[in-house]
């Protein structure tokens, strides 16, 4: 039986997905829309949105999503289908691959990139180079 959604009274449709910065998640974290994330994240982020990571975050997760923002820690690799962006804050510990890539002066990325105008997501799915 197909899911009934009733109305929003709480007006939170639509509203993104926030790991606040005293929150801890273990596992794989899956939704349609954006992301932020400013706590403490172990496992996988998977969104069609954006994930933004805040300065507070501590990640050790492989993260998909249409553009990346970091301005916290990562450890894990990135595939974004727009762009990865690390702030001046940022640390990544992984491979990037991206549409595009901007790293702010102070920004520490360690691994490797590759740039792909639609980057190959992990189930395959994407182009092949």
């Amino acid at each position: 039986m197909p899911r009934r959604f009733q109305d929003d009274t709480l007006g939170v449709i639509g509203t993104e997905t926030i790991i606040g910065s005293g929150v801890t998640v273990k596992g794989t974290l899956t939704a349609d829309s954006d992301i932020t994330v400013d706590g403490t994240l172990e496992g996988d982020i998977k969104t069609a949105g954006d994930v933004t990571i805040g300065i507070n975050a501590r990640i050790k997760a492989g993260i998909q999503a249409a553009n990346v923002n970091v301005a916290g820690d990562v450890t894990g690799n990135i595939i974004a289908s727009g762009t990865a962006r690390i702030a001046e804050s940022g640390h990544v510990k992984g491979d990037i691959t991206a549409g595009g890539l901007a790293i702010a002066a102070g920004g520490v990325f360690i691994g490797q990139s590759r740039m792909e105008a639609e980057p190959r997501l992990s189930d395959g799915s994407g182009p092949s180079n």
